[in-house]
């Protein structure tokens, strides 16, 4: 009987055993620390950037200055955090860097897009941006009739994955596209339009102005009268960073409301400031 007892308990003993090696094992990865937590722990905000003057101007031995440059770093003073401007990226790649944890904010203004948002949250506007339709000066085609670039004939100039794709596809669906790498520059997508590969260009009025100045008498705009989109200018955060976003929207609305923003902002485009709006002014779609 003792033998049949042990037999029975030796028994229970390796079936307990086979079922505890088999289940399933608890996750043991630790717990994913927020960039939020990191902020507050080290007093210091990774900045991801991209050189577009006169938002982020990157100068020699990587100097930075622009208007975002001054914000981030009065919303940093005002918050007790450093800002670190750690890495020059392209726009269209800017949620790679979010998912691997480079960096905690694109801090140079950003268009919120569709593309963008399965990875990306965005600020409050700092600013708003009028974008024109750019086309060649000589080009008279369209010339008080923009409806008619509408067309599989005519070719839009987009960057891959940037807001101007998002653009186009609601203001031109049927027209052609040429299409950018998203390391290619805004300038370069520009200057599809002035060497003939495309006929149109979705760009602000500030950087059609910048371009310019170099191109004199290059570039018009198709809607010289009403901008066909105003998109807000806004910093980027990785999807999950509710409260980072939440932290920096604070000191963004008071900078607004005791006129630092737009102090900023006039220091660097003095009287070409309309070209910036500080408030949606009632706008309505083209």
């Amino acid at each position: 009987m003792k033998n049949l007892l042990l037999a029975g308990l030796i028994g229970g003993l390796v079936a307990f055993g086979a079922i505890k090696l088999f289940e399933p094992k608890p996750d043991t990865k630790p717990a994913q620390i927020s960039a939020f937590d990191t902020v507050i722990a080290s007093h210091t905000l990774r900045c991801a950037y991209a050189s577009y003057d006169p938002f982020l101007i990157v100068g020699e031995n990587k100097q930075i200055k622009g208007i975002f440059h001054d914000v981030m770093e009065e919303a940093g003073k005002r918050l007790n955090i450093k800002i670190v401007w750690a890495e020059e990226v392209g726009y269209g790649n800017i949620n790679t860097g979010f998912e691997t944890g480079r960096y905690d904010a694109f801090c140079a203004g950003l268009w919120p897009a569709g593309t963008r948002a399965a990875n990306t949250i965005f600020s409050r506007p700092v600013m708003w941006d009028p974008i024109g339709v750019w086309a060649r000066a000589d080009d008279t085609r369209f010339d008080g009739h923009l409806d008619r670039f509408n067309d599989p004939a005519n070719k839009v100039s987009v960057i891959e994955g940037d807001a101007t794709a998002a653009m186009a596809d609601a203001l031109f669906p049927k027209a052609g596209r040429v299409m950018m790498s998203q390391n290619q520059s805004i300038g370069e997508e520009i200057s599809q339009v002035t060497s003939s590969k495309a006929d149109a260009t979705l760009v602000d009025y500030l950087t059609a102005d910048n371009f310019m100045k170099k191109t004199p008498g290059s570039l018009k705009n198709l809607s010289p009268d009403h901008p066909a989109l105003v998109y807000p200018m806004t910093i980027g955060y990785n999807q999950h960073e509710d409260a980072l976003r939440e932290m920096f929207d604070v000191v963004l609305f008071d900078m607004e409301r005791d006129g630092t923003t737009e102090r900023i902002v006039k220091t660097y485009l003095g009287d070409k400031s309309n070209l910036l709006y500080h408030e949606q002014n009632n706008y309505a779609p083209y």
